[in-house]
C-alpha cells in the first residue's frame, strides 16, 4: 500500500518537513497547516459539492412525490428517480466527492506517520508526538465530525443523512480499537473544523446568489400617455396662413 500511495506520501512528507523547518513550528502545528493547504486546494470541488446539495434540497418535494407514487415498486422508483436526476442535471453523489478525494490523503498521511520517525518536540496543547495514539483527539474528532454531519444533513435525503450520522461513530470506534497516530487525528479534526466554517460561509454565499437570481428584472418604466388631440375651445388653435 505504501508503494501504491508513494505519489502522495512523498509530497506530503516534503511539504510537512518544509513547514516544520522553515516556519519553526511544532510537528502538530505543521500538520494543521498542511491540512489547511489541502483544504484550500479542494475549494473549487467544495463549491460544486454545496451547489449539488442545494439543488438536491430544492428537488426533494418532487422526489417525495415519486417515492409516494412508486412506493410499491422499488425498481421503478429507482429508475424514475435517476431519470429525474438526469433531466435536472443533478449528481446525487456530488456531495461525497470532496470526502472521497480526501481519503487517499488521509491514508497517505497514516502510512507516512507509521513509517517515518518524527522526534517529539515542543507540545502543541498536550500533543508532543504526532506518531503516538491520542484518545482525547478521538473524542474531539467524533464531536467535530458529528457537528459537520449535522450541517450537511440539512440538504441531503434521509439515506445520506443516516450515513452522515453513522460516520462519526464508525470511525470513532475504529480509531479506538485500532489506535491511529495523533497526527492523522489532528488532520481530521482540523478538516472538520475547517468544513464547519466553510459550510456556513459557502451556503451563505450560494443563498445570497440564489436570492439575487430570484429578484425579477426591473420592469421598464411605463410609457407616457400620448397627448390628447383636441380642438375647439381647449385645443390648440391651428396655425393660419397670412392674410392677403
Amino acid at each position: 500500500m505504501t508503494d501504491i500511495l508513494s505519489f502522495l506520501i512523498d509530497p506530503l512528507r516534503d511539504v510537512l518537513y518544509f513547514i516544520h523547518d522553515n516556519l519553526g513550528v511544532t510537528w502538530a502545528v505543521s500538520i494543521i497547516i498542511l491540512t489547511i493547504i489541502v483544504r484550500l486546494l479542494l475549494i473549487p470541488l467544495t463549491v460544486k459539492q454545496y451547489t449539488s446539495m442545494r439543488a438536491m434540497q430544492k428537488l426533494q418535494p418532487k422526489i417525495k412525490e415519486l417515492q409516494k407514487k412508486y412506493k410499491d415498486d422499488r425498481q421503478k422508483l429507482n429508475e424514475e428517480v435517476m431519470k429525474f436526476y438526469r433531466e435536472n442535471k443533478v449528481n446525487p453523489f456530488g456531495s461525497c466527492l470532496p470526502l472521497l478525494l480526501q481519503m487517499p490523503v488521509f491514508m497517505a498521511l497514516y502510512f507516512m506517520l507509521q513509517g517515518e520517525s518524527f522526534e517529539p518536540d515542543n507540545a502543541f496543547l498536550w500533543i508532543s508526538n504526532i506518531t503516538q495514539p491520542d484518545k482525547i483527539l478521538v473524542f474531539i474528532y467524533m464531536g467535530s465530525q458529528l457537528l459537520s454531519s449535522k450541517l450537511l444533513s440539512t440538504s441531503v435525503d434521509k439515506t445520506q443523512q443516516m450515513m452522515l450520522y453513522m460516520m462519526p461513530l464508525i470511525f470513532g470506534v475504529m480509531f479506538l480499537i485500532y489506535p491511529f497516530p495523533a497526527g492523522v487525528l489532528l488532520y481530521w479534526v482540523t478538516t472538520n473544523i475547517w468544513t464547519i466554517g466553510q459550510q456556513m460561509l459557502v451556503m451563505k454565499i450560494i443563498k445570497a446568489r440564489e436570492d439575487g437570481e430570484a429578484v425579477p428584472a426591473t420592469a421598464a418604466a411605463p410609457a407616457r400617455p400620448a397627448a390628447k388631440k383636441s380642438g375647439g375651445k381647449h385645443g390648440s388653435k391651428p396655425k393660419s396662413g397670412k392674410k392677403r
